[in-house]
């Protein structure tokens, strides 16, 4: 009997897992050809879960999309969060006849009355248990730069492509939500004529989308994109269960945050800072840690509410130590990320308010490589061109008035609902 080489099999057991490899997908441009590109590599499966899934030219060519991935014999999985699916019931139809598998996070219940303030936040794709996409953008023109679609301003958003062990974590999440009891299926129901007309629809779109595929294909510029080895990516989320015994993002992320020892640097669009993330900063600046925070100022913000929530806290926080910064458009900051100690990235759906720690589903992203950080915070740094920073008075440095340029009325609209803020603190 030959004897067992010890040594190569210990070096094996001590080696570390491989790396994932991540892209930062910073630009409206590099996120939707990202999505398609999953799309069209994928073989056996595509995993999809968003908050908000509009009705609008983007969000139909995506769907034209994954309709075809289908007839490829591709098993496609939608979750939506019900209080925002906005796709038209005879294009859901349609998508249920031609294979497509959509179902909804919380739809209205009698039985149900707190469901209706819990809602999946999360933004998810998942292609083969292999690759992974996540962020903050939900499926929408607005959140691609395409809001002259609709008429409505843009959002700056982020998301991590990762190809990895990462995407099998991703894949085993969705796939417990989708089948747990928060999740109804899609009953839409149309007509044969209606469903004849959504076909046409998803074509044109589609057709456009085709023309566009090609001639990237045909264009001998095009450089194909590069992802970073940046060691195992932690996939983070929310408990599905009650009995999971998974921790949730928001205690993740502050734990992220007390072993921080040297700078914090993070976006958030809504900024309604809780006693326990309050008490995170504080511990944290009197180590001595650098904080500074990048959220929406009243010009830019797309939801009242939370700034509502937000303006009592300005001077409190700047007082603190914290360096605040508000973006002042024009579009709408909607980027869920930070920078710790120049060397850890996270990315994700968690926005800094009560909605996000206690209430909504969530999920981040955690790469540990220092370039891949170093990156993301040139992008952040690279925001503050737009932003003010604000001032131990709560106005933007150097300004005279608290909110300068902005309309009257929603100065009044904002008053107001400050006065109501207190009524519905827990659900900003």
């Amino acid at each position: 009997m030959k004897p067992v080489r010890l040594l190569p099999l210990l070096l094996l057991l001590a080696s570390p897992a491989l790396a994932d490899r991540v892209r930062i997908l910073a630009t409206d441009r590099q996120a939707a050809e990202a999505r398609v590109e999953m799309v069209l590599a994928a073989r056996q499966e595509i995993l999809a879960s968003a908050f908000i899934v509009g009705d609008d030219p983007f969000t139909l060519t995506g769907l034209g999309l994954l309709r075809d991935a289908a007839r490829r014999g591709i098993r496609v999985q939608l979750l939506v969060d019900a209080q925002w699916n906005r796709i038209p019931r005879a294009v859901q139809a349609h998508l249920l006849a031609e294979g497509i598998a959509i179902r909804e996070y919380h739809p209205f219940r009698l039985d149900k009355p707190l469901w209706i303030a819990r809602r999946m936040h999360d933004k998810l794709v998942v292609a083969d248990g292999r690759a992974l996409l996540a962020g903050g953008r939900n499926i929408q023109s607005t959140y691609f730069g395409f809001g002259r679609q609709i008429r409505a301003k843009n959002y700056v958003d982020c998301d991590l492509l990762v190809e990895g062990d990462a995407a099998a974590e991703a894949r085993r999440y969705f796939l417990t939500l989708w089948s747990s009891r928060e999740v109804r299926p899609s009953r839409a129901r149309a007509t044969p004529e209606e469903i004849v007309e959504a076909a046409r629809l998803l074509d044109g779109h589609k057709a456009w989308l085709d023309a566009r595929i090609e001639e990237a294909r045909n264009d001998p510029g095009r450089v194909p994109a590069d992802l970073t080895e940046a060691g195992p990516v932690r996939f983070l989320h929310d408990p599905v269960n009650r009995k999971d015994r998974v921790r949730k993002v928001g205690t993740e992320l502050r734990d992220l945050l007390a072993a921080a020892r040297e700078s914090v640097i993070i976006e958030s669009p809504y900024l309604v800072p809780t006693r326990a993330l309050r008490r995170g900063l504080r511990q944290a600046l009197d180590r001595g840690v650098r904080v500074r925070i990048l959220t929406n100022s009243l010009a830019a913000t797309d939801n009242l509410w939370p700034q509502a929530g937000y303006a009592g806290h300005k001077t409190d926080l700047v007082r603190s130590g914290v360096e605040l910064w508000e973006y002042q458009g024009p579009e709408c900051l909607h980027t869920k990320a930070a920078v710790i100690d120049g060397e850890t990235m996270i990315v994700g759906s968690y926005n800094l308010d009560p909605r996000s720690e206690r209430l909504n589903t969530e999920l981040a992203l955690v790469v540990r490589d220092g370039p891949l950080a170093t990156e993301m915070r040139s992008l952040m740094n690279g925001h503050l061109a737009r932003a003010a920073r604000i001032d131990d008075r709560g106005f933007p440095a150097g300004a005279t008035e608290r909110y300068p340029g902005v309309p009257r009325r929603k100065i009044w609209k904002l008053r107001l609902f400050r006065l109501l803020a207190p009524l519905v603190r827990g659900q900003l």
